[in-house]
């Protein structure tokens, strides 16, 4: 019998996010929000984002982020850098405390995907995590603005 893949995804996300989510949230110093923890995560391991693209993946207003952002950098966990080809956009990255305050503040526990990963075969395992990378990937895809198009002209 077939699964509804929408279903399977509706049925497997919650059991993944109890299984693998934090059970302290303690920030250094309790200096990073919740909010916050989030918008580093989505700044680890990438290339730098755009204020614009932080705001669709997470899906609130440029204001609600801008501010979001403006804390970080106040707090030395964000930096703004100009684009050397396009002085206009600023992109966004983590600073070495910025990436501490990530991994402190995982909304998942390292620690439990360790011990979830050990229990897959090397084949369940690989497959697992290449099925999470592909839907991380079209997630940030679906979360990216569409393009705007020019108008033909007459």
């Amino acid at each position: 019998m077939t699964r509804d893949p929408v279903a399977a995804v509706l049925a497997a996300y919650p059991v993944l996010h109890q299984a693998l989510r934090q059970r302290d949230l303690a920030g250094p110093a309790g200096r990073v929000s919740l909010h916050q923890a989030t918008v580093l995560a989505h700044l680890v391991g990438t290339v730098p984002r755009t204020l614009s693209e932080l705001a669709a993946l997470m899906g609130v207003a440029l204001p609600t982020m801008s501010l979001l952002i403006e804390r970080l950098v106040r707090a030395g966990l964000v930096v703004r850098d100009r684009d050397a080809r396009d002085g206009r956009r600023v992109s966004l990255r983590l600073t070495e405390a910025g990436g501490r305050a990530a991994r402190a503040r995982s909304v998942v526990d390292p620690e439990r995907v360790r011990a979830l990963l050990a229990t897959l075969t090397p084949a369940e395992r690989s497959a697992g995590v290449q099925g999470l990378t592909t839907l991380a990937r079209a997630a940030e895809r679906l979360a990216e603005p569409e393009p705007t198009h020019d108008r033909e002209r007459p």
